[in-house]
């Protein structure tokens, strides 16, 4: 009898040893729809959907880590495109654009010039630049941590500070930055099912994707020689809300399988992009850091 109760604890603590491997597993990462996106095959890679507003890093052409970010509000939108790191800034100081005092002022706040490193700082521990300096756009941390993820931004691209200071801790300068806008996603499972996920479209953007849709939906029935449940598409394309819904699966409730792949749809087209915001439509916030350090930096490109 004593023999068994020890076999019976072993198998319990082996059990809860494999829950928490599991656990441990980024199945949210996993689980994630991702966007179609050609990644780079060697080094890292960024990939930003607005929509989305979600981070997905790369390495070596395989999905490492995805991050929840807060971007552009519908006045100050972040622009898409393809950049690069141009600079890690560490503990820097916010100096305020001339556009977020005004906003400053006009709603009755004190108006800020310059705000030191600090738990009061918008930008957080860490600025992560990419692209020209002129164009004012970074990853950063937050002092407003709820904010994460949303639409809340003046153009920059805000982490919660964990997220913000374990990207600049991988990232480095020349590294890929790829902002994207597609607000629907085709993914397949690992168990080949399709999966389907459509977002709000934040922007009002002509969405360029659409008119692809049905053509891509029905050469995957006619590859695989599945049926698709197009009253799914319908019922996702009309409520929008980010959440994967499997259009070939037998069951409404089906789970993920495994990882989402995107599917290549959108990258094999030659689609009309939404046009990047100007520096005169969207002010950033909160702009490079002007610390000593960072003026160095910025004279050094």
């Amino acid at each position: 009898m004593m023999q068994s109760n020890r076999m019976s604890a072993a198998r319990a603590r082996l059990a809860l040893l494999a829950v928490a491997a599991c656990l441990a597993l980024p199945a949210a990462a996993a689980e994630t729809p991702a966007p179609d996106v050609q990644i780079s095959a060697a080094g890292r890679h960024l990939v930003l959907n607005l929509p989305q507003a979600r981070l997905f890093l790369y390495q070596d052409g395989k999905l490492d880590r995805v991050f929840p970010v807060a971007v552009g509000k519908m006045l100050t939108q972040t622009p898409i495109g393809s950049f690069d790191i141009t600079g890690i800034y560490r503990d820097p100081s916010w100096h305020v654009p001339k556009s977020i005092q005004d906003e400053m002022k006009r709603n009755g706040k004190p108006v800020q010039t310059v705000v030191p490193p600090g738990p009061d700082n918008p930008l957080g521990p860490v600025f992560v630049r990419f692209g020209e300096s002129k164009l004012g756009l970074g990853f950063h941390g937050t002092n407003a941590p709820a904010s994460v993820p949303g639409f809340r931004s003046h153009g920059c691209v805000r982490l919660r500070n964990d997220d913000a200071l374990a990207l600049a801790n991988t990232v480095s300068r020349g590294d890929a930055v790829t902002v994207a806008y597609q607000t629907i996603l085709l993914n397949e499972d690992e168990a080949g099912q399709l999966w389907l996920t459509v977002y709000r479209n934040h922007y009002k953007q002509d969405d360029p994707s659409m008119p692809y849709l049905a053509d891509t939906l029905l050469a995957w029935q006619r590859q695989h020689q599945i049926a698709l449940y197009g009253q799914r598409v319908d019922n996702a394309l009309k409520q929008r809300n980010g959440t994967p819904v499997c259009i070939s699966c037998k069951s409404a409730k089906a789970q993920v399988s495994g990882a989402l792949s995107p599917l290549p749809w959108l990258s094999r087209m030659s689609l009309p992009q939404p046009l990047p915001a100007t520096d005169e439509q969207a002010p950033r916030e909160p702009g490079p850091p002007v610390s000593q350090r960072a003026r160095a930096a910025h004279r050094t490109g």
